[in-house]
């Protein structure tokens, strides 16, 4: 019997959510169904609810400071959910993922400095690196009955570089990188000099028969060579509060880290998301685990009918995100976008964002309700079985 309603169908509309006010402004129309943006359609854990409820009737909001338990509530999280003993101290403070990503690109590398960033992959790599003048070295992923990094041409272009930015869980291919696929990748960063800025926000989204590992926690080099990030924004549905934070065991790396964001002034974080994260870490637990057995159920409802339809779609390992595959359709990308948004009335994520080899695809969001999933799916597969 499950202890939370996640078949619970919620109106979000006039709630300031982007992912369903901001259609006009993004798609050119309001009458979609908005699977795109990567927060959940899902009420955030109830003592989460009722902690803020109680905490705004106090109605000052002033200045937030983080007590003595914050840290400890973040190592416990980290050793108890992903068996990886950190120390209170590798923690560094960030406002929210991409922030602490930026920070770190200018406190470890330089104007005209290479990153090597792996497409398909998340939008705001390209965005952050460029915007800091540095140069985007693209590793491409291999795709080769499922996702893979190439290591080989990574090795090539690693001179050239002066930093990597990782995405473990990989959005938007789903991958949960192996323990042999991140010491590969380790070894060579680290041999090279390269640090390793590892974004792993979605690494409480693991389906069974996988395992997330903190590339970090492999062994003293990559622990030495790696800052990586995590936050409990996403995976509790608090990502409209602003918090994460960094674990860097190196203690030159977290200073420079610390440096540029004392620079920076981004001052004591969001109120709602310090205390958001720590109740969440507290009180969260079952519920995240329901909520990993009802994405997973998502996730294979939706894959026969997706490639049924003539869609292909790697089976994901982590996140709520599917991959949609839809070259053997013969559609231009702009073409692709119109067709989803003029027919299909889905509001996905273009797959070019996310680097070239993204042409052909599109990005589906399965955190919602199974009836919202079922509604998108038969948009989709209708709208497809007329170009047929």
């Amino acid at each position: 019997m499950s202890k939370y309603d996640f078949d619970e169908v919620l109106d979000r509309r006039g709630t300031c959510s982007e992912k369903w006010d901001g259609l006009l402004d993004n798609f050119g129309a309001e009458d979609l169904l908005p699977m795109w943006v990567a927060d959940m359609d899902f009420k955030s854990p109830p003592k989460v609810v009722e902690f803020f409820i109680e905490r705004s009737k106090h109605g000052v909001f002033g200045y937030p400071a983080k007590g003595k338990s914050y840290h400890d509530v973040i190592v416990d999280w980290v050793s108890k959910r992903h068996g990886w003993e950190i120390k209170r101290e590798w923690i560094v403070d960030v406002p929210s993922v991409m922030p602490g990503i930026a920070a770190s690109l200018l406190a470890l590398t330089s104007k005209g400095d290479g990153v090597v960033v792996q497409p398909p992959v998340y939008p705001p790599f390209f965005e952050v690196t460029e915007s800091l003048d540095r140069k985007v070295l693209l590793n491409f992923l291999v795709e080769d009955e499922g996702w893979h990094m190439n290591l080989k041409n990574l090795e090539k272009i690693l001179p050239s570089a002066e930093a990597l930015l990782l995405c473990n869980p990989h959005n938007p291919v789903g991958r949960v990188w192996t323990e042999d696929e991140l010491s590969a990748l380790s070894h060579l960063c680290a041999k090279a000099g390269i640090p390793i800025i590892s974004d792993d926000i979605h690494c409480d989204f693991v389906y069974p028969g996988r395992k997330y590992i903190p590339i970090a926690s492999l062994n003293s080099e990559a622990m030495m060579n790696s800052v990586t990030f995590m936050s409990a924004s996403k995976t509790f549905n608090i990502a409209g509060f602003k918090n994460a934070y960094a674990i860097v065991p190196n203690p030159d790396m977290r200073e420079k880290l610390t440096k540029v964001l004392r620079g920076l002034h981004f001052g004591s974080g969001d109120l709602f998301g310090i205390l958001g994260l720590e109740t969440a870490y507290k009180y969260g637990r079952d519920w995240l685990d329901e909520l990993i057995l009802y994405l997973e159920k998502n996730r294979d409802f939706a894959l026969p009918i997706l490639r049924k339809a003539g869609i292909d779609v790697v089976k994901p390992e982590g996140t709520y995100l599917l991959w949609l595959d839809f070259k053997k359709f013969a559609l231009k990308q702009g073409e692709l976008m119109d067709f989803l948004v003029r027919k299909a009335k889905l509001a996905l994520n273009d797959g070019s964002a996310f680097g070239s080899n993204g042409v052909g695809f599109a990005r589906m969001n399965i955190g919602c309700p199974r009836n919202t999933l079922s509604e998108g799916l038969k948009r989709l597969t209708e709208a497809l079985s007329e170009i047929c």
